[in-house]
């Protein structure tokens, strides 16, 4: 089939979750045969270059503008005073907020020219996209994440509200210019069936993973964190630089905390015991390099994809309950799990896991194992999408 992909996150530099995301669900649909044009609607700086080694003339960079209602003078005043006054407007969006109109005219040329038999689009906000689609062509959006009253998860870990977050209503509206709905997680699927009152057409495909990438961990008293330089990621090694780290350097004179990718970049002066390592070439690079893995992060929606990657190499891994969204039944048995806000727990569980490598083998190997099962699963609900491509034609 010729497949086109919307989205406004590049795949170049892979240097977040949501960018793995597209890279992975692009290389799915190569290797399953398809034909994927990709329509980059970016304001973010892409790496042209590897995305045209991947893609070759399937490349199409739109032309786009950062939408009025988000970069005008009154919208961003508004929203401050809105803030001043604990407004909770101020931080929520129109559904259409974050589109540029001049999109869709490009679209429309792109779809007359090529004849697609299907149209993913990334986000809920950029469903807009849909109206340059022709009748015929199946449409799913891939949500990433649960949009809907997003920010109040921010305000309530003390947070300013990041990115886009809208009502439910608006969510809801989006969802319906689609014909299939793909949650990255279960819980999520579950919770956009009973929003759109219709369960057969959402169905969780979850972040397709690199199972190449099994990795044999150091030896050196140590753990990695590895993250993009998102204020929940910062948040995060903020978390276990001040409160955690004390408590393991107390046990663990030698232990050294290791922040890989972006999310270090503030920390390089933060003492002996943090080490940055900075953009790794490969994943598995940052996780060899650290006896264990931690994921320490308090705010976040979706799912964690940082977690599952880190399963995918076979590190052993202790997670917040934030950071193990999506993976509820498998906590214990291929993670190490303790509870938000809880430095002592996290610190204890750090310790405990260093002294035991038995343990740590045993968690990477089950952590291997479920995300194998983990692909076969996400593959199969996206193969089961794909199929419904012969019958809205």
């Amino acid at each position: 089939m010729k497949i086109l992909m919307v989205s406004p996150t590049p795949t170049h530099p892979t240097t977040a979750g949501n960018r793995a995301r597209v890279l992975t669900l692009v290389r799915t649909l190569q290797a399953l045969g398809h034909e994927v044009h990709f329509a980059l609607a970016s304001l973010a700086k892409p790496d042209l270059a590897a995305m045209r080694a991947l893609l070759g003339a399937t490349l199409h960079v739109l032309d786009c503008r950062k939408p009025d209602a988000v970069g005008g003078f009154l919208p961003r005043l508004k929203r401050r005073l809105l803030r001043l006054i604990g407004n909770e407007a101020a931080y929520t969006w129109a559904l259409d907020d974050f589109y540029d109109p001049a999109l869709t005219p490009q679209i429309a040329a792109l779809c007359a020219r090529e004849k697609f038999d299907v149209a993913f689009v990334e986000y809920v906000y950029m469903s807009k996209a849909f109206e340059a689609i022709p009748a015929g062509i199946l449409k799913i959006i891939d949500t990433h994440d649960r949009f809907a009253l997003r920010h109040r998860t921010f305000l309530a870990a003390g947070l300013v509200p990041q990115w886009f977050s809208t009502s439910v209503a608006e969510e809801n509206a989006g969802f319906r210019r689609a014909d299939y709905i793909l949650a990255i997680q279960e819980r999520e699927a579950e919770i956009f069936a009973r929003q759109l009152g219709d369960p057969d057409h959402v169905i969780a495909v979850g972040h397709l993973l690199d199972l190449q990438a099994r990795i044999v961990p150091a030896t050196a008293p140590s753990a990695v964190f590895l993250a993009s330089s998102n204020p929940i990621n910062i948040d995060a090694a903020r978390y276990f630089i001040d409160s955690v780290l004390p408590l393991v350097l107390r046990d663990k004179p030698d232990f050294k905390f290791l922040l890989a990718g972006d999310v270090g970049n503030g920390f390089t002066n933060a003492g002996r015991a943090v080490v940055c390592l900075g953009r790794v070439p490969f994943i598995g690079d940052a996780f060899r390099a650290a006896a264990i893995a931690v994921n320490p992060v308090r705010v976040g929606t979706g799912l964690s994809i940082k977690m599952m990657e880190a399963l995918a190499c076979g590190a052993a891994c202790i997670s917040s309950a934030t950071g193990s969204r999506g993976l509820e039944r498998h906590r214990g048995t291929a993670f190490e799990l303790v509870p938000d806000d809880d430095p002592a727990a996290m610190a204890a569980a750090v310790v405990a896991l260093l002294a035991n490598p038995t343990r740590a083998r045993q968690l990477g190997d089950a952590g291997f194992a479920l995300a194998e099962d983990w692909n076969r699963q996400q593959l199969a609900g996206l193969v089961r999408v794909l199929g419904a491509a012969n019958t809205t034609a």
